[in-house]
């Protein structure tokens, strides 16, 4: 038996979200500022977080356009200029409204993937990293980028 692509990427995502929220859910009050990137300014744990929240509200906003035809974002966007202003637009968050929002994102996400049609897999728009990609590897996308952030913070904790 076969399992369609939303139920695989289903899992996949599971996978990655269970990894994120153990760690997460084990690290003591002090831990969420923990400094993870220093680049510029620094990112603690709790920027991490919301770094992805905000990817993945992004990625999902490609996969609307993707559907719908549109562009998703122009060539030449500044992909640092926008990981620098995550802070900004999602604020100062406690721990626990962090985890509020990847849920509230991951079940929107998940909502999303149960509408995609066999035919839409296949359709393509810019990432700013990766450049032309499918649907299917904004998932991937999402995906791998939830397990290196994870593998991140878990370095920067010594855990």
């Amino acid at each position: 038996m076969t399992i369609d692509k939303a139920t695989a990427w289903k899992q996949k995502l599971a996978q990655s979200r269970m990894a994120l929220r153990l760690l997460l859910t084990s690290l003591k009050p002090e831990d969420w500022q923990t400094s993870i990137y220093g680049e510029g300014k620094s990112w603690t744990v709790s920027t991490v977080v919301s770094h992805l929240i905000e990817a993945e509200r992004g990625m999902s906003i490609h996969v609307h356009k993707i559907r719908k035809g549109e562009e998703t974002i122009p060539e030449g966007f500044d992909l640092d200029r926008w990981n620098a202003g995550v802070q900004k637009r999602m604020g100062a968050l406690t721990p626990d409204e962090l985890l509020s929002g990847l849920a509230e994102m991951r079940a929107k996400t998940l909502e999303v993937m149960d509408t995609i049609r066999d035919e839409e897999w296949a359709l393509t728009g810019r990432h700013a990293s990766r450049g032309i990609i499918t649907i299917e590897q904004y998932y991937e996308t999402m995906y791998g980028h939830e397990l290196m952030h994870t593998q991140d913070i878990k370095e920067a904790l010594r855990l």
